[in-house]
């Protein structure tokens, strides 16, 4: 069996995390695996696909959090609960005394950025450090399962004061796609990968706005899906994007008496009416 623990406030796209989880279950092979998941107010896209794949498959999971009336209730199924002020010695405490004998437990990490300085990710890589230092090994999940090294004196300076190391964020809402990657206290940051087509086709139009403001250039207001698909991955034919247009109105010639339309003069006009429209405009054309 193998136990996993979920920290973090980083996304990945639905795609790219079910064939993670997919990647995670080959490895178990026959044996069970599950997960403790961190409880958010407000979890993210990732978090809420998280959660669903683990019900679909009816995978065990348990929930750590902060406030249990606060959670969210994506996580009403989560077969136990555990409510903590210190999130990092809770941590611990589960890795060290809820494996079973001859399980194997980690921590996977949801990484905001890639930056190891970044603030968003403080909390996460001051409770990495401190499983490491206990004695299991950290993965960032949304980096392709890289084992991650905090080694370094950078990395370690923030997990010496008790109080820093075991502070809860508050979960807020994060940007629907980040290239996140593990933390690294040499200040190296791991490769990243570029966006495949099923990836964006996976993602919301404003998310691709972002992406897409991001790489330097912006498309005219309701630019179409395919387009910004198209630009990011550089597969555009030409500059002009795809946008949606309305049709304007077809200006009809009178025959016969029957009059459809008439720039604005429309069918249902009395016939006297609309022939004096007709004269009307004839002699302002005269008249220039």
């Amino acid at each position: 069996m193998a136990m996993h623990v979920v920290l973090g406030d980083g996304e990945m796209s639905r795609k790219e995390l079910t064939e993670t989880l997919k990647d995670l279950w080959t490895r178990a092979g026959d044996d069970q695996f599950w997960f403790v998941v961190q409880g958010k107010s407000a979890p993210t896209e990732t978090d809420a696909n998280l959660v669903n794949w683990l019900a679909k498959n009816e995978i065990w999971f348990e929930v750590i959090t902060d406030d249990a009336d606060a959670t969210d209730e994506i996580y009403a199924d989560a077969q136990e609960t555990y409510v903590v002020k210190r999130l990092g010695q809770k941590v611990v405490s589960l890795l060290n005394t809820k494996p079973e004998e001859g399980e194997s437990a980690d921590l996977l990490g949801l990484f905001v950025s890639d930056d190891p300085a970044a603030e968003e990710d403080r909390w996460l890589n001051n409770i990495v450090q401190v499983v490491m230092e206990a004695g299991f090994p950290a993965y960032g999940l949304n980096d392709g399962l890289v084992e991650i090294d905090l080694g370094g004196d950078g990395a370690t300076a923030a997990a010496t004061e008790d109080e820093e190391e075991d502070e809860v964020p508050t979960p807020t809402k994060k940007p629907a796609k980040k290239v996140a990657a593990a933390a690294s206290a040499n200040g190296a940051k791991p490769k990243t990968k570029g966006y495949t087509r099923d990836e964006l086709e996976d993602m919301k139009l404003d998310d691709l706005k972002e992406i897409a403001e991001g790489m330097g250039f912006t498309l005219p207001p309701r630019t179409r899906m395919a387009t910004y698909i198209d630009r990011i991955l550089g597969e555009g034919k030409d500059d002009t994007p795809a946008v949606e247009v309305s049709t304007p109105p077809v200006t009809k010639t009178v025959e016969d008496g029957e009059v459809e339309e008439f720039e604005g003069v429309v069918e249902g006009f009395d016939i006297e009416d609309i022939v004096d429209k007709v004269i009307e405009r004839l002699i302002q054309a005269l008249q220039e």
